[in-house]
């Protein structure tokens, strides 16, 4: 019978992993995330590795074992001790459910009038200000920053920012 593990991949290597191993007829599941980062002084959108180094792999443990763990990309299956232990399936369904073609995408925070928030990326980053309200298109937000000298006004991606509660 076969289960769900969770195998170890070199560096960088989770989609090379997962590849080589489909490839020899094992399921594999390497969830992936979509999100904007702040980079090169503007916001784009990415796709990473939701779980960085890992991925789930269904296998039969005495008959596929070394099949797996020789696999190009692979650098070892998560044991405790000698022993492997199966992930249950619930939770690879719980991911499944989240994905849409095997990827995630971050929900966004929902701010109230008043909460207290934190920069977090951005030229403005760690700045503290207090959420105002949401812009047309729900991408940005405005914000009343504080400061011991003055008191302003703007608009940020909303990306850009979190509760600092």
């Amino acid at each position: 019978m076969r289960y769900w593990f969770v195998v170890n991949t070199k560096p960088k290597n989770e989609d090379r992993a997962a590849s080589n191993l489909a490839e020899g007829g094992i399921e594999v599941l390497a969830p992936k995330l979509k999100l904007r980062k702040y980079k090169n002084g503007r916001l784009v959108e990415v796709v990473e590795q939701m779980f960085p180094n890992y991925i789930f792999v269904k296998f039969h443990p005495s008959e596929e074992f070394r099949l797996v763990k020789y696999t190009r990309g692979v650098k070892t299956i998560v044991h405790f001790g000698n022993r492997i232990v199966p992930v249950q399936d619930e939770i690879i369904e719980f991911v499944k459910s989240r994905l849409v073609n095997g990827v995630a995408v971050l929900q966004r925070p929902k701010f109230k009038k008043g909460e207290k928030i934190l920069i977090k990326e951005g030229p403005f980053k760690g700045l503290s200000g207090i959420f105002e309200k949401e812009m047309d298109g729900k991408d940005r937000v405005r914000i009343l920053l504080d400061s011991v000298q003055f008191a302003a006004s703007m608009e940020i991606d909303i990306d850009l920012v979190a509760s600092a509660q």
